[in-house]
Protein backbone atom coordinates (compact mmCIF):
# COMPACT_ATOMS: atom_id res chain seq x y z
CA UNK A 1 0.00 0.00 0.00
CA UNK A 2 1.04 3.51 -0.97
CA UNK A 3 -0.42 6.74 -0.95
CA UNK A 4 0.33 10.14 -2.51
CA UNK A 5 -0.52 13.38 -0.81
CA UNK A 6 -1.06 16.86 -2.77
CA UNK A 7 -2.77 19.65 -1.93
CA UNK A 8 -4.63 21.46 -5.14
CA UNK A 9 -6.58 25.02 -4.29
CA UNK A 10 -6.39 24.48 -0.55
CA UNK A 11 -7.92 20.74 -0.77
CA UNK A 12 -6.20 18.00 0.37
CA UNK A 13 -6.19 15.02 -2.32
CA UNK A 14 -4.51 11.13 -1.35
CA UNK A 15 -4.36 9.03 -3.92
CA UNK A 16 -4.20 5.54 -2.57
CA UNK A 17 -2.85 2.62 -4.29
CA UNK A 18 -2.63 -0.88 -3.82
CA UNK A 19 -4.26 -3.67 -0.83
CA UNK A 20 -6.18 -1.75 1.69
CA UNK A 21 -6.15 -4.49 4.35
CA UNK A 22 -6.02 -5.74 7.77
CA UNK A 23 -2.12 -5.24 7.34
CA UNK A 24 -1.70 -2.00 5.78
CA UNK A 25 -4.99 -0.14 6.63
CA UNK A 26 -2.84 1.02 10.16
CA UNK A 27 -0.68 2.78 8.57
CA UNK A 28 -2.56 4.42 6.27
CA UNK A 29 -4.94 6.00 9.14
CA UNK A 30 -2.15 7.06 10.42
CA UNK A 31 -1.03 9.27 7.56
CA UNK A 32 -4.96 10.24 6.98
CA UNK A 33 -5.58 11.23 10.66
CA UNK A 34 -2.39 13.58 10.53
CA UNK A 35 -4.22 15.93 7.71
CA UNK A 36 -7.30 16.27 10.15
CA UNK A 37 -4.56 18.62 11.90
CA UNK A 38 -4.02 20.45 9.02
CA UNK A 39 -5.32 23.70 7.68
CA UNK A 40 -7.30 22.29 5.07
CA UNK A 41 -10.80 21.50 5.71
CA UNK A 42 -11.44 19.62 2.82
CA UNK A 43 -10.06 15.93 1.90
CA UNK A 44 -10.42 14.02 -1.27
CA UNK A 45 -9.26 10.44 -1.54
CA UNK A 46 -8.86 8.84 -4.93
CA UNK A 47 -9.30 4.87 -4.61
CA UNK A 48 -8.52 4.50 -8.30
CA UNK A 49 -5.75 2.15 -7.73
CA UNK A 50 -7.16 0.45 -5.03
CA UNK A 51 -6.60 -3.35 -5.86
CA UNK A 52 -7.79 -4.86 -3.21
CA UNK A 53 -10.23 -3.41 0.00
CA UNK A 54 -11.44 -5.83 3.05
CA UNK A 55 -13.42 -5.10 6.24
CA UNK A 56 -10.10 -3.30 7.81
CA UNK A 57 -9.96 -0.91 5.06
CA UNK A 58 -13.65 -0.12 4.95
CA UNK A 59 -13.78 0.35 8.61
CA UNK A 60 -10.42 2.28 8.07
CA UNK A 61 -12.35 5.06 6.00
CA UNK A 62 -15.66 4.74 7.80
CA UNK A 63 -13.61 5.87 10.83
CA UNK A 64 -11.95 8.99 9.22
CA UNK A 65 -15.36 9.82 7.43
CA UNK A 66 -16.67 10.11 11.00
CA UNK A 67 -14.00 11.99 12.43
CA UNK A 68 -14.03 14.31 9.78
CA UNK A 69 -17.91 14.89 10.17
CA UNK A 70 -16.92 15.76 13.97
CA UNK A 71 -14.20 17.93 12.87
CA UNK A 72 -16.47 19.99 10.43
CA UNK A 73 -14.50 18.65 7.49
CA UNK A 74 -15.05 18.01 4.29
CA UNK A 75 -14.42 14.31 2.51
CA UNK A 76 -15.06 12.99 -0.40
CA UNK A 77 -14.31 9.48 -2.26
CA UNK A 78 -13.17 9.90 -6.32
CA UNK A 79 -12.15 7.63 -8.98
CA UNK A 80 -13.42 4.23 -6.52
CA UNK A 81 -11.91 1.40 -8.32
CA UNK A 82 -14.16 -1.89 -9.48
CA UNK A 83 -12.72 -3.66 -6.30
CA UNK A 84 -13.48 -0.85 -4.08
CA UNK A 85 -16.89 -0.44 -5.38
CA UNK A 86 -18.14 -3.80 -5.07
CA UNK A 87 -17.20 -3.60 -1.20
CA UNK A 88 -19.12 -0.24 -0.57
CA UNK A 89 -21.95 -2.03 -3.05
CA UNK A 90 -22.06 -4.86 -0.56
CA UNK A 91 -21.86 -3.66 2.74
CA UNK A 92 -24.61 -1.06 1.45
CA UNK A 93 -22.18 1.78 2.31
CA UNK A 94 -22.07 3.28 -1.11
CA UNK A 95 -24.84 5.99 -0.10
CA UNK A 96 -22.69 7.23 3.24
CA UNK A 97 -20.04 8.75 1.12
CA UNK A 98 -20.18 11.46 -1.29
CA UNK A 99 -18.51 9.65 -4.32
CA UNK A 100 -17.34 11.10 -7.69
CA UNK A 101 -16.17 9.75 -11.09
CA UNK A 102 -12.62 11.93 -11.16
CA UNK A 103 -11.07 13.91 -8.50
CA UNK A 104 -11.83 17.07 -10.81
CA UNK A 105 -15.76 16.38 -10.35
CA UNK A 106 -14.71 16.76 -6.11
CA UNK A 107 -12.82 19.12 -6.12
CA UNK A 108 -15.64 21.18 -8.53
CA UNK A 109 -18.33 19.99 -5.60
CA UNK A 110 -16.72 22.16 -2.37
Amino acid sequence: MSYIHKEVNGVDVVELEGAIDLYSAPPVKKSLKALLKSENKKIIISLEKVTFLDSSGLGMLVNLFFECKQREIGIKLANVSAEAKNVFRQTKMENNFEIFNSVNEALASF
